[in-house]
């Protein structure tokens, strides 16, 4: 008995607690996001706070799913099919915890694929996966499937001068389209658009984290004052776009992003200030623990657990839906592992 828990406590501290952190505060930021839990204080300021979110959580989380990925393998493609698409198509089509929701609360609840099977839904939701036909953060899994994928292939022949060629004028293709991308962003399949968009930051940051002993070097103070002045420009720089709903500035799940060069590099510069400033903090925190959960916690976050005492202050109902969502991703991460190991392979952590 005393083995394993060395064993465990021997693989926890191989593990980069700078990433982990970054990853944990993300996460707690996604679930403040995605619930709109601070538009509930009727605050300008909280609604500024939650666009800003926008402006770096999501294209951070997909960097940094970036920084571990090796060369393309179909071994590799396996695991990160059964980590990211197995769940993705479980939640669409099964769904059992909307299931439970429906028979408990029959009025509150979505109504599970699996119960209106017809062969349009089945093509917008398991094929298309986007937000729009979704209605869920759930698009994100195939979209970072296709990112790593991606980026694992441009990596294993980044010495290739035509591979490189041919992925910067897509790019340029995507970056230069982007209004009109966007309008048809809901029927492309998988974030396709998204992918591709976001493919520099993910090189970007995969570089910075293998030469971040360089980057070290420096004050602190250098990535925080490149925090303030990339968000000062954004703000300054990125016109709002009036139609979304969330940020009006930068959503990539509506694909309402910069399409200009230098919007593009004001968002990058955000993200890798944020995440060089988290790389000084390589200790084991409550926020690199959260990081170890962060793929169960997103899964179970986009329940409405705690929808029943929305009655209560905002920063109480704001508390209890950020505790207990992380408290509920744990605990049935751990469940299931409990259960069996080998969901492990879908992304679950004991």
């Amino acid at each position: 008995m005393k083995h394993a828990v060395d064993t465990s406590a021997a693989k926890f501290k191989t593990r980069d607690h700078a990433v982990d952190n970054l990853k944990g505060v993300l996460i707690i930021l996604v679930i403040l996001g995605h619930g709109g839990l601070l538009t509930a204080f009727k605050s300008s300021f909280l609604n500024f706070v939650q666009e800003y979110i926008y402006l770096f959580h999501m294209p951070l989380f997909f960097g940094l799913s970036a920084l571990f990925v090796k060369s393309f393998s179909w071994q590799y493609v396996l695991k990160r099919f059964l980590q990211l698409m197995v769940p993705f198509y479980f939640f669409v089509i099964l769904d059992p915890v909307h299931i439970i929701f429906r028979i408990l609360r029959p009025a509150s609840a979505v109504v599970p694929l699996l119960f209106h099977l017809n062969f349009l839904d089945v093509i917008k939701t398991v094929f298309i996966g986007s937000g729009f036909y979704l209605q869920s953060a759930l698009w994100f899994l195939p979209t970072l499937f296709l990112c790593d994928i991606l980026f694992s292939v441009v990596y294993k022949y980044r010495f290739n001068k035509m591979i490189v060629l041919v992925s910067g004028v897509i790019f340029y293709a995507v970056l230069f389209l982007a209004k009109q991308i966007q309008a048809q962003h809901e029927h492309i399949p998988y974030g396709i658009d998204i992918t591709i968009y976001i493919a520099p930051l993910l090189f970007l940051l995969h570089y910075i984290y293998k030469n971040k002993s360089r980057l070290l070097k420096y004050s602190a103070i250098v990535y925080v004052a490149g925090i303030i002045l990339s968000s000062f420009l954004i703000l300054y720089l990125i016109p709002e776009e009036t139609q979304s709903g969330i940020s009006r500035r930068f959503d990539l799940a509506q694909f309402y992003v910069p399409a200009t060069l230098s919007g593009y590099a004001l968002i990058c510069t955000l993200s890798v200030c944020i995440f060089l400033l988290f790389l000084y903090i390589d200790r084991v925190t409550i926020f690199s623990r959260i990081g170890l959960y962060t793929l169960p916690i997103f899964l179970f976050h986009i329940y409405p657990w705690f929808n029943g005492l929305q009655y209560l202050p905002p920063a109480l109902f704001l508390l209890i839906s950020v505790v207990g969502d992380v408290l509920i991703g744990i605990g049935l991460s751990k469940l299931l592992i409990k259960l069996s190991p080998k969901f492990s392979w879908i992304g679950m952590v004991a």
